[in-house]
């Protein structure tokens, strides 16, 4: 359905998302582009235009950290990441203390030879040195509120992306630690007078993924704008179509775009047979990443021969795709018709 036409900013990213979009922050894929569907579309406009994150759900290796990356380009804002880790604390989104620097600059100003007429000037002096917020730094939130915004753009437009990937990897405070500042779009830096305001205009754009490997509170995802990415896997038709939609828009694979059992759609098929094996197994499932890394691999080995990467996919696809010990790594490829 298309959508009526929206007040500036929101009509810039409708205009600009139809269109595949260049994603030059991806180094590994260097012509790699994002597919907009237009449920992604709808999503980030809701997020945006509440003022809410957009919490991306899927299984890994879906596309979901692809979409940070996709709105600042199509925004021309920057993008500013942190990917989650088990030992990632609450705080770390907004800011990290340096105690070990804190007591550094301690030890060099006790073994300095300080003047013992000037009591009142030194304690001053030194308590200005040890001044706690000297030895905050900035999280990615943080570091997001202090981009200068560019002055050409209308109010709404946001100052930045931020990407906070894969947080069901760290503990429950870690999303409840935001709910403060989802709720009052500030916080408090220690040694800082004034809270850091996000405030609505120019306001960050956050967006988090979660990979479905904990619950996520539900508090949290009340604040939350929510965008399920989950293939229909279902159905093998449906699944291919989906996988093949993304491939076609990188622009390394146009040779091989609309080929009747060509490698994109020997690739997709094969993705498919791995993938209901590894579900028969109780596994883990492969998907669109391995699927992109199967085809630019045979991309760069088989040039434009198409043969020829018919040939190296059949035979390298087990490597790429069959990840698990318990799996048989010499099974046979899908049986397909001639090249065509």
């Amino acid at each position: 359905m298309p959508l009526p036409t929206l007040p500036e900013p929101f009509q810039y990213f409708v205009d600009n998302s139809q269109a595949p979009t260049r994603l030059e922050q991806d180094a590994r894929f260097p012509l790699a582009w994002h597919h907009w569907s237009a449920t992604e579309r709808s999503a980030v406009l809701q997020a945006w235009a509440s003022g809410r994150p957009l919490l991306v759900r899927g299984e890994a290796g879906c596309g979901k950290s692809q979409i940070a990356r996709a709105v600042a380009a199509v925004l021309d804002v920057g993008l500013i990441s942190e990917v989650i880790h088990p030992r990632f604390e609450a705080s770390d989104l907004l800011y990290r203390d340096d105690p070990v620097a804190r007591l550094a600059q301690a030890q060099v100003i006790s073994a300095v030879k300080l003047p013992s007429d000037k009591l009142d000037e030194v304690k001053h002096w030194v308590s200005e040195q040890l001044e706690p917020g000297q030895f905050v730094k900035p999280g990615p939130i943080w570091r997001a509120a202090k981009t200068k915004p560019s002055s050409d753009r209308p109010q709404l437009w946001p100052r930045a992306v931020v990407l906070i990937d894969e947080i069901d990897k760290a503990d429950s405070d870690v999303p409840n630690a935001l709910l403060d500042v989802l709720g009052n779009r500030s916080f408090e830096v220690p040694g800082y007078k004034e809270p850091v305001n996000l405030g609505r205009e120019h306001a960050p754009l956050i967006v988090v993924t979660t990979n479905e490997d904990r619950e996520l509170p539900p508090a949290f995802l009340r604040r939350c704008a929510v965008l399920n990415m989950r293939p229909d896997d279902k159905d093998e038709n449906k699944f291919t179509a989906w996988l093949r939609d993304r491939a076609n828009v990188h622009a390394d694979f146009a040779p091989w775009k609309g080929l009747s059992n060509g490698p994109l759609d020997r690739a997709a098929k094969q993705v498919w047979d791995d993938r209901e094996k590894a579900k028969d197994a109780g596994l883990a499932t492969v998907g669109l990443a391995e699927y992109l890394d199967l085809l630019y691999g045979v991309r760069r080995l088989a040039g434009d021969d198409i043969v020829k990467a018919n040939t190296l996919l059949d035979e390298l696809s087990r490597f790429a795709l069959v990840k698990h010990r318990e799996q048989d790594q010499q099974r046979e490829p899908v049986k397909h018709d001639d090249a065509g």
